[in-house]
């Protein structure tokens, strides 16, 4: 491998982080607003949003750490698989978020945030294996269960710890709760790439020769879509969430509300 596709490399790799990170950030951000809802039932929207976001962000990290490991072939996908990626992305994104507002913030509150990071960490193992499936890798992969164990547990504590930071009282009363925001995303976005990475190791791609479909949906052009479109959607959502925001604090409904949120602290929530 040459330096220029070492750089290559590197530069998809980073892409992925910045994708995982937007996404996280963001998806945490429609949670916070789900939670400032009556019910679930009057925050559905909220919450799907979260699971598109996370499951497009998460998704879209997972392909482009693929396509930054150094493999002697040319990597393409099915084009019905890949398809099935995206709905199945926000499926199993969904529960996290749904877990998050259901736990309010009473004295299990801290146990639910770290078992909804586990629910994310299970929904980045789904799609890194989709991935791998939908690629077709010849002769086969087989899997080591050791290190899918260590990537399971890799994602579950960090998750864990970014859901906590992104989503914790204590937190969210801070000051400076903004910076725990983007240490949160930023926590979220290593793991999730470093994850991939212990992934590919567990199931050999580098002792694959080639894949089986790279005439139908090229890995070139998905990464193209994945590291520039799906990073500015991202990122024009997150300003459209600020807005949302900025228009509700002036409406007398701030970002945060301690005293409201002291009065819903022992609110039990519904369907």
């Amino acid at each position: 491998m040459n330096l220029a596709e070492t750089e290559f490399s590197i530069v998809l790799w980073a892409l992925g982080g910045l994708v995982a990170g937007l996404a996280v950030h963001l998806g945490q951000g429609w949670v916070r607003m789900a939670q400032r809802g009556a019910t679930l039932r009057h925050e559905w929207r909220a919450l799907l949003l979260a699971a598109a976001v996370l499951g497009l962000g998460l998704s879209s990290a997972l392909e482009l750490g693929m396509h930054a490991l150094p493999l002697a072939f040319p990597v393409g996908y099915r084009w019905l698989a890949a398809a099935l990626l995206l709905p199945a992305a926000v499926l199993v994104c969904a529960p996290a978020g749904v877990a998050v507002v259901l736990g309010g913030q009473g004295a299990w509150a801290n146990v639910v945030l770290f078992a909804s990071g586990s629910l994310l960490a299970a929904a980045a193992l789904t799609l890194q294996v989709g991935w791998v499936w939908a690629a077709g890798f010849r002769p086969g992969v087989l899997w080591r269960a050791e290190l899918v164990a260590a990537a399971a547990v890799l994602l579950a504590v960090g998750l864990g710890l970014a859901q906590w930071m992104g989503h914790a009282a204590a937190f969210q009363a801070s000051r400076r709760r903004m910076l725990w925001r983007i240490g949160a995303a930023t926590l979220a976005a290593l793991t999730v790439m470093i994850g991939q990475q212990l992934m590919a190791l567990a199931a050999g791609l580098q002792a694959q020769s080639a894949s089986s479909f790279t005439g139908e949906l090229s890995g070139t052009v998905l990464s193209l879509v994945c590291g520039v479109v799906v990073p500015l959607v991202l990122v024009a959502l997150i300003l459209d969430l600020w807005l949302r925001r900025h228009q509700r604090h002036h409406r007398g409904h701030g970002d945060f509300n301690p005293g409201q949120r002291r009065k819903r602290r022992h609110k039990v929530r519904t369907l």
